[in-house]
């Protein structure tokens, strides 16, 4: 029906209905909207409405316990660092070996060390004692030539060689002075033949003044 006026007599209550429905369906529209753009969350109120117009509603992401999450990062950090202590424990075993080896190395150099000492001291103990055994058997022979008639001692030593009757005279000479006597050297070479005892007194005059016997007797 229309009115004088050319308008139609609508009543006021579909007016109302209209309007209340236009604002539900902008209010819902500017809700999803807004829900589009991520400033508001309004698919789990509207979830019914959504499957009702065939829409599926956003899923929130789920998010992990906290913590459970803080407890597999402290694992995480605690697995790291024994990593890293694993790492450093090799690093210095290696170091550990490689010193062990070197002092291997240098207990065998020293144990080589000690027994080429210890040999060369056996070496030389026993050099000295056939120094010494040399001299006493020297200091025996002298005294013995000493105690004897010239003419036998002369006619001995003179079949002795050259190094052998060299340190018996230097051993009558050092015997001779020791005990504060005359030696019978210059007179048992003035009983050898000349020219032997010209040998003998020429080696005896390149020899140091008192050689002694000791040391002619290591020499030999």
């Amino acid at each position: 029906m229309y009115n004088d006026s050319g308008y139609s007599r609508v009543g006021a209550a579909p007016r109302i209905f209209g309007l209340t429905l236009l604002v539900l369906v902008l209010a819902f529209g500017g809700a999803l909207w807004f829900d589009f753009l991520g400033l508001i969350d309004v698919t789990a109120a509207m979830a019914p409405a959504l499957r009702v117009v065939g829409l599926e509603p956003r899923e929130d992401p789920v998010l992990p316990d906290e913590p459970m999450l803080i407890e597999a990062e402290r694992i995480a950090k605690r697995e790291e660092a024994l990593a890293i202590l694993a790492e450093e424990l090799d690093g210095r075993e290696q170091a550990v070996m490689a010193r062990e080896s070197e002092i291997e190395a240098l207990s065998q150099q020293l144990g080589e060390r000690e027994r080429a000492l210890e040999d060369r001291e056996n070496s030389v103990n026993q050099a000295l004692r056939r120094v010494e055994n040399q001299r006493a058997a020297l200091v025996k022979l002298s005294t013995y030539l000493t105690n004897m008639p010239p003419a036998d001692a002369v006619e001995i030593m003179v079949n002795y060689p050259d190094p052998l009757l060299l340190d018996v005279l230097l051993m009558t000479d050092e015997l001779a002075e020791e005990l504060g006597q005359l030696s019978l050297v210059p007179f048992w070479l003035s009983q050898m033949p000349p020219a032997r005892a010209a040998t003998i007194g020429e080696k005896l005059e390149l020899l140091p003044e008192m050689t002694s016997a000791h040391e002619r007797a290591g020499a030999n």
